[in-house]
């Protein structure tokens, strides 16, 4: 890892060295044309000629900062739903250490130019001949993305197949199916109960029926998932009791306890007089510890957020995947992705939606 990174750092010198090179000799020659054509003393003439290289270097990086901004509000309708215009302009137009000190550099030059010679020295821009100002400015835009002293290329997150695997919503959930549903879902052949086992002796020492023996993991398109699924149901649910615990070994953590909960719902509130109906349901942890991540000020909580809904749809589709791929996993848990809010802003009864979903497994199951 260490010869990877310093050879990471030594092919970096060595363009930008080869770079310094190039716009070395653009200043020379664009020195030697102005001295020998006497148009301006060469001190100035070298003056000018960096000033000319900054500002297409600014103007550069402002026109690839209002192309990203621009891609971002494209590729992302809904993304920014939440967001004024203002608040995504000013994420895209943020300054680095580098950019500022650009910026700085080149007004102050800049201005010198402009007391020097009393007037725009962008008038003389030309004087030089497009042979010198057109490669200028291909290399400031060359510069721009070698050097990434924008940072534009984080802007736009709108393609995370690309990043093969290497995105935060497969890394959860790789984390959740390995660390969590792969111990506590499937039945092995030691003995350990799977989910089925579990909700099965529940039915025989409660009396009661499971209308769906599965895990229905909740997936809120925010991450937020409430401690009690009461306050996320209308008072339409209500926790009953806990399946059999289980105990392993786990990175050396002995006798770590892992543990499912049985919930029952009250189709139409607790005041309808409906029988409830009983669901072994839970929220996705990694989901409420990204949400958490995005309240605190890190260095890349302002991107978590930005990119919150395309995160957890990730997130939920690799899960899926990986779930369907298992033999010993398929169709032991059902994923339900939903918005928290519906179109007019109301806050979604969880409780409706897992009876809708129950219906629908059930239904299906009948048919066949």
């Amino acid at each position: 890892m260490e010869s990877e990174k310093y050879s990471t750092a030594d092919r970096k010198l060595k363009t930008y060295l080869a770079y310094s090179a190039v716009l070395l000799v653009f200043f020379a020659f664009a020195v030697f044309k102005a001295t020998k054509d006497r148009t301006i003393v060469s001190v100035i003439a070298t003056t000018l000629v960096a000033s000319v290289f900054l500002v297409i270097f600014l103007f550069c990086d402002v026109i690839l900062r209002l192309c990203q901004m621009l891609v971002s509000f494209t590729t992302d309708v809904g993304q920014h739903s939440e967001e004024s215009f203002w608040s995504v302009a000013k994420y895209h137009f943020s300054l680095n250490t580098s950019s500022a000190t650009i910026i700085i550099g080149a007004s102050l030059l800049f201005l010198g130019l402009s007391i020097t010679i009393r007037g725009c020295p962008l008038s003389y821009v030309w004087n030089f001949g497009p042979y010198v100002c057109v490669p200028l400015m291909i290399f400031s835009f060359c510069l721009i993305r070698m050097s990434n002293l924008a940072e534009w290329e984080t802007g736009s997150l709108s393609d995370l197949s690309a990043m093969k695997g290497l995105d935060y919503g497969t890394g959860m959930a790789y984390n959740f199916y390995y660390g969590y549903l792969q111990l506590t879902l499937p039945s092995t052949e030691t003995g350990r109960k799977g989910i089925i086992e579990k909700i099965e002796n529940f039915e025989d020492y409660h009396n009661v029926t499971f209308p769906v023996h599965k895990l229905f993991l909740l997936i809120p398109s925010s991450g937020y998932i409430p401690p009690d699924l009461k306050e996320a149901s209308c008072q339409w649910m209500e926790n009953i009791h806990e399946l059999e615990e289980e105990k392993r070994n786990r990175a050396g953590n002995i006798g770590r306890t892992y543990r499912n909960n049985a919930y029952k719902i009250y189709p139409g509130g607790r005041k309808s007089g409906n029988n409830p109906v009983y669901i072994v349901v839970e929220g996705a942890t990694p989901l409420l510890t990204y949400y958490e991540v995005q309240k605190h000020n890190h260095s890349e909580s302002a991107v978590y957020k930005r990119y919150k809904r395309k995160i957890i749809e990730r997130f939920y589709t690799k899960l899926q995947e990986i779930l369907q791929s298992n033999l010993e996993t398929r169709d032991l848990c059902e994923l339900v992705y939903y918005d928290d809010f519906d179109a007019k802003g109301n806050k979604v009864n969880i409780a409706i939606i897992l009876l809708e979903k129950i219906s629908e497994i059930t239904n299906s199951a009948y048919k066949y």
